[in-house]
């Protein structure tokens, strides 16, 4: 698909869908930016765990910001299917969404399979990199 294609597939915007295009475009660079502090907290919380990570306290400023990151993915769903942009960026946010709700589960299944537990930052990583299209995509002079 070209570049044409792609923003072509976007309807005119107007309205509450013009509010929308906006919370997406500005939601997605708020979620990036929160995916990249979760996985400051997270080295933090590691680092600073007394006894085994999975019970340390250290860690629960990293869990309670992936809680907010859920509703935050939630909400971005919402605004991406009222703005109702081009194809590429509503896959993209419902990737995010997926990945975002796959992360928490992934991250307890480490505790009994450390191999699929390792998978958690991975995930974060292209989540953070689904996050970071989403603006390019919905650039002005694209849309």
């Amino acid at each position: 698909m070209t570049e044409e294609n792609a923003t072509t597939e976007a309807a005119p915007a107007s309205g509450a869908r013009q509010v929308a295009a906006t919370i997406v475009r500005y939601g997605a660079m708020l979620f990036g930016t929160a995916v990249l502090v979760q996985i400051y907290l997270a080295g933090s919380g590691i680092f600073a765990a007394k006894g085994p990570v999975k019970d340390a306290t250290s860690l629960d400023p990293h869990r309670l910001l992936g809680n907010i990151l859920s509703v935050l993915a939630l909400l971005l769903l919402i605004a991406v299917i009222v703005a109702r942009p081009s194809r590429r960026v509503v896959i993209t946010v419902i990737v995010l969404f997926v990945l975002t709700a796959v992360e928490g589960f992934v991250a307890m299944a480490g505790d009994g399979a450390p191999y699929v537990g390792a998978l958690h930052p991975v995930l974060a990583v292209v989540i953070m990199g689904s996050a970071a299209l989403v603006p390019l995509w919905t650039r002005k002079d694209t849309a």
